[in-house]
């Protein structure tokens, strides 16, 4: 398990990462391109750090996101800017690869119905300082997905296990009482690593059977998605994805109902060309990529991280 300093110092960015599934304006980083045989990201959008079988018919872009706060459902100093960039990425996949399929994390839907494609949506690209406004408003909640639903007529599927969300919901209500003992929190925060991961798994292998299942209800016209998922998860995404297989151990004082969590992704990594990108902004703040103990894989400057071939083995 983690040490518990660690744990400490991203509580918060757990806690925005589940209580909301979304998240200062500053002027792009450059204009050079990720290049790949496939896409051509614009830099200045994000940094791509993980990519395997780009050659693949079916296609899952999985983002990292930042969230509002917590508590005050503020924004971060970041956060609109991160936003802002998410909302050009999946803009960018919409437009030269008609993807059409959001998977935002912390998405629940209802009872399934088919949805017709607006074809009255705008296609047009949003002003950058309109957008930038709308995503900065605090008096509203707003995350890019919504604004690529509303300006695209993009369509979002959930992919998340209601039971694994709630119960990490209720783990980190938990930690957030002030009457907690070191040793409590110690343990609590255990639970919560486990959990977390657990979430993270369980949405990993949700992935081809919602695709598939909008594919057959005609609300999408190819195997193409987009994953917004907050940056602490993507560490133990890309771990997955490289040992091709999901080993979750429980924590040695946890109770008896977590057990150890074992399944293989490979149905996802047969059929799909995985793509992770991180925005712009997220991926230059060394501070934040430490926190998220994605430091020692994110590339350094745009360059990209060779097909199956991550710059470190992940533990």
């Amino acid at each position: 398990m983690l040490n518990l300093l660690w744990y400490v110092s991203v509580l918060p960015l757990l806690l925005a990462c589940v209580l909301f599934a979304s998240p200062a304006y500053s002027g792009p980083a450059g204009d050079d391109l990720l290049q790949s045989e496939n896409i051509s990201l614009p830099g200045q959008y994000g940094a791509i750090i993980y990519r395997i079988n780009e050659q693949s018919p079916g296609q899952l872009f999985i983002v990292g996101i930042s969230h509002r706060d917590a508590e005050s459902l503020s924004n971060h100093y970041d956060t609109a800017q991160a936003q802002l960039e998410i909302f050009r990425i999946g803009e960018w996949l919409h437009k030269n690869l008609d993807l059409e399929l959001l998977l935002p994390e912390g998405y629940f839907t209802g009872e399934k119905r088919v949805s017709v494609r607006d074809s009255h949506a705008v296609t047009g690209e949003v002003d950058t300082d309109l957008l930038y406004a709308r995503l900065a408003d605090d008096s509203c909640f707003v995350n890019a997905e919504m604004l690529l639903m509303a300006q695209y007529g993009m369509h979002a599927a959930q992919v998340e296990d209601r039971n694994i969300y709630e119960s990490v919901c209720n783990c980190l209500g938990e930690l957030t009482r002030k009457n907690c003992t070191m040793m409590q929190m110690e343990a609590k925060l255990d639970e919560l690593q486990y959990l977390q991961e657990i979430r993270t798994a369980r949405m990993l292998q949700e992935i081809p059977s919602a695709i598939e299942a909008e594919l057959r209800a005609g609300t999408i016209r190819n195997p193409y998605a987009m994953l917004t998922i907050g940056l602490n998860h993507l560490h133990d995404i890309i771990r997955y994805l490289q040992k091709n297989t999901i080993m979750i151990t429980p924590p040695e004082r946890g109770d008896k109902r977590m057990e150890r969590y074992t399944a293989e992704l490979a149905q996802l990594r047969k059929g799909y060309g995985i793509t992770v990108i991180i925005p712009r902004t997220l991926a230059d703040d060394q501070q934040l990529l430490q926190a998220t103990r994605l430091d020692e894989i994110v590339p350094k400057g745009n360059s990209i991280l060779a097909t199956n071939a991550p710059a470190q083995q992940l533990q």
